[in-house]
């Protein structure tokens, strides 16, 4: 593939081109063409196609006339040199695609419009915040400000809010403003490329298209030597821009706190002056000042401190500064703000604390510090984490897979919409044990979207096990069907789902809903009598330990089912459906559990049970072996002083495993049994602590719950409960009882830690996880399965997938 990255310096003159030139030595190195369209500077090193690059244009050069400022102002609104130039370049290097990066202001973008009419399609890697805030950052005399949402691009004007004068707001401003009458980066932007979910949702929240916009992570190559280990007495490090908005003087007045820790600052800037003198004031004889550090000198610098510290009180677009200290296993310590929780996951690779709190963060600082070992383990955590989700080999599968979509023929072409159905649909529930009590994700399932789905006009139905569901007709707009079954726990399932499969297929439901794999295996069936079938797969239930040998071999044939016998498969996590596309070659539509936000209800069943509001720990769940509730209860046995540990919930039929747990917990675990309704939600609202230590899950329910809640939530490390939890929450490794104990002593003694991560959690449950949005989707997938009936409606996210079924239907 031929590629083109527009990009207005070719030399590494900050972090966006150290990325730019790393990313098109990785392209470079499997085989691609590459070239740059750029100024000509001596310091770039030769191309084939220097001729064809803009003359080298310096806005901040002392002395410049009026006539010179002036011409110059019209370059950064529209520069038709810059588009003749990368015309002929276009002609000569005949590209495929073309990477634009940073163009702003001496390249201009009026490039954008010649590549679009020269049909090139263009992928826009955004760097930093320019498209909703003219001044870059988002930033107003060091604080973060977002005046300018919406487009109201004027208070770069009257903020003075741009460090170089009024003069050179107005042109930034003007320039915002006539790109957005012109349209041009709708216009001409084919896929807008952001390093983190933060700034996608900065994006969206300012009326930029979501369905243009993909995340694509920074990467970071690995040292090849191993760093020394983490000892007490290593200084900590910051390393960035001296600059007001970076936090450094709250850095300075946390340290003063810290008499035996040595501080290291690295950088330079416009604040460097201020603070040495901050320093001085506070009479600060442990911190250093070493300047801007060269590549090398910077690596030894990360690689001998304990630890590094962003104070950062403005959003940023993605720490690289925090992958490059995970590189050298240092765990970070950094403001919870902006992109921060996507790199740093709490407890786990470092520590958060509120921006600005000087407080919170010198005990983070002194935690770690205290504690070498813990401090270890999180930049082990964090190298881990390089590796797995910020590794060179992912990021270049990424960029080609967004490059080859791109520049495929007929890619710009748009596609028809897939819409809901206009005539209401009859959609029957099978799978699930019924309504009105919890016992898995399935039975409030059935609750929350069927109710959702009977107000837009369906007609819902759901078979329910008479021994389950109380005597009712209807429970909210759902029509009730109660049916016998054999109660046993290798019978209970199939005989209800059989019985109540032959009773739908002689109904008059348009769509029969499957939930889990041993109710897959029947799916088939309605559609001998011409009925559609769907079926939601909640986790891989072979994989549970409560099942035998031959129970888990049918299940496991229950998972072949789910792909070949509707006409319809649905995963609830990202987890799931990357696991059906590498073993059965499929996309299965992804649409998760959902859950509702909560407030903290005031005490009332809670006294009966001899609890106190934030004063307990609190598992939900069945008791399971899967659920790993041994290792919670042996964890916090170990605990001298712990708050009660509650447990919540049952073990099914001829299950034993409940009774070893109670023989096992002493005094201070309290067994509840079922809870549901507003005795549920006062008991999850006022705890102190969520507790998930699962070794399988699909993704679980009442993870969304706690997190909808407010709870702070602590989760074994599996990728199902990551995907939902990490960065607005805290994990342990997978069956280790040691590790689980040490996280829980941590989050019992420090609750600023617990705390900090609630808005984000409710926040996340909020924008990924609400139902009404997941009702959509499920209405989505139902109408593709009947394309003659079209309704006017808003398209969704989850088109992609939804016309694959309509082409299977």
């Amino acid at each position: 593939m031929r590629i083109l990255y527009c990009n207005k310096y070719n030399f590494r003159f900050s972090g966006t081109e150290t990325y730019l030139f790393d990313l098109m030595d990785l392209m470079r190195s499997r085989g691609h063409e590459v070239a740059l369209f750029s100024m000509a500077d001596p310091r770039g090193d030769p191309t084939p196609y220097d001729e064809y690059l803009v003359p080298a244009v310096d806005f901040k050069a002392a002395g410049t006339s009026l006539f010179t400022k002036v011409k110059h102002a019209a370059h950064i609104l529209h520069s038709w040199d810059a588009r003749r130039r990368l015309r002929k370049m276009i002609a000569d290097f005949r590209p495929d695609i073309a990477h634009v990066r940073n163009i702003y202001h001496h390249l201009s973008p009026s490039i954008l419009w010649e590549l679009k009419a020269q049909a090139i399609p263009v992928v826009y890697h955004l760097n930093d915040f320019k498209l909703i805030c003219p001044s870059y950052n988002m930033v107003s005399h060091g604080k973060i400000c977002e005046r300018c949402h919406g487009g109201r691009f004027w208070h770069v004007v009257s903020e003075a809010c741009y460090h170089g004068g009024r003069a050179p707001a107005l042109v930034l401003a003007a320039e915002a403003y006539a790109h957005k009458w012109m349209r041009t980066y709708q216009q001409c932007v084919d896929r807008f490329v952001v390093p983190s979910r933060f700034m996608k949702d900065k994006l969206i929240e300012n009326h930029w298209d979501e369905n243009k916009i993909q995340v694509v992570p920074h990467f970071q190559r690995l040292p090849a030597r191993i760093p020394p280990s983490i000892a007490a007495e290593m200084p900590i490090l910051y390393f960035g821009r001296l600059s007001r908005e970076k936090g450094i003087d709250d850095l300075l007045r946390a340290i003063q706190h810290l008499p035996q820790t040595h501080l290291i600052v690295a950088g330079d800037g416009p604040q460097r002056l201020e603070l040495k003198s901050l320093s001085r004031a506070l009479r600060l004889h442990n911190v250093e000042f070493v300047g801007q550090l060269s590549r090398p000198a910077l690596d030894e610098a990360i690689s001998e401190s304990c630890l590094t510290v962003f104070p950062s009180r403005a959003y940023e677009a993605m720490g690289k500064s925090i992958l490059e200290s995970y590189a050298w296993k240092r765990p970070v310590i950094a403001s919870d703000l902006g992109s921060r929780r996507e790199v740093v996951q709490p407890g786990k690779t470092g520590l958060l604390f509120s921006p600005g709190d000087v407080t919170q963060m010198a005990q983070a600082i002194d935690f770690l510090v205290c504690n070498p070992e813990i401090a270890g383990e999180m930049g082990a955590a964090g190298h881990e984490l390089l590796r797995q989700q910020h590794s060179p080999e992912d990021h270049y599968s990424r960029m080609l897979s967004i490059y080859e979509q791109l520049a495929a023929p007929g890619s710009r072409v748009v596609q028809a919409r897939v819409l809901p159905t206009q005539s209401p649909l009859r959609i029957a529930f099978i799978g699930g044990r019924g309504v009105l009590s919890k016992y898995s994700g399935v039975e409030t399932y059935y609750e929350q979207v069927g109710s959702r789905l009977a107000q837009r006009g369906h007609h819902v139905v759901a078979y329910c096990r008479d021994y389950f569901t109380p005597r009712l007709r209807e429970h909210n707009g759902i029509r009730l069907v109660r049916l016998p079954t054999i109660r046993s726990k290798h019978l209970d399932t199939p005989a209800h789902t059989l019985l109540s499969t032959v009773h739908a297929m002689f109904s008059r439901c348009d769509i029969v809903h499957y939930h889990c794999l041993g109710p897959a295996l029947f799916s088939f069936l309605p559609r001998l009598v011409g009925k559609k079938t769907v079926v939601t797969v909640q986790g891989l239930d072979w994989r549970r330990c409560k099942w035998q040998k031959l129970a888990a071999s049918v299940l496991r044939i229950g998972e072949r089912g789910s792909v070949r016998l509707p006409n319809a498969t649905i995963v609830v996590s990202r987890t799931l459906q990357h696991y059906y596309r590498e073993r059965y070659g499929i996309e299965p539509a992804y649409v998760p559990n959902g859950t509702i936000l909560q407030q903290r209800r005031g005490p009332s069943q809670l006294l009966n049970w001899g609890l106190e509001p934030d004063d307990y720990i609190l598992f939900v769940g069945r008791l399971s072996p899967e659920k790993n509730c041994h290792l919670l209860i042996e964890a916090h046995s170990r605990i001298e002083n712990a708050p009660p540990l509650v447990m919540a919930g049952d073990s099914g039929l001829a299950d034993t495993y409940g009774t070893k747990l109670r023989a096992q917990a002493d005094a201070r675990v309290k067994f509840l049994g079922w809870v549901s309704g507003d005795a549920f939600e006062e008991l999850l609202t006022n705890a102190m602590l969520f507790a998930l230590p699962s070794a399988i899950e699909g993704l679980s329910l009442s993870l969304l719950d706690a997190m909808g809640a407010g709870v702070c939530v602590l989760v074994s490390d599996i990728p199902e409960n990551l995907e939902v939890a990490d960065g607005t929450g805290f994990s342990f490794r997978n069956g280790d009882s040691s590790h689980l104990e040490r996280m829980l002593r941590m989050l019992i003694a420090n609750p600023q830690l617990r705390h900090a991560t609630v808005d984000k959690a409710r926040a996340r449950a909020r924008e990924r996880y609400a139902w009404d949005h997941i009702t959509q989707q499920i209405e989505d997938i139902y109408a593709a399965l009947f394309p003659e009936q079209t309704l006017q409606r808003s398209e969704s996210p989850n088109q992609q997938e939804i016309k694959s079924y309509r082409q299977a239907a």
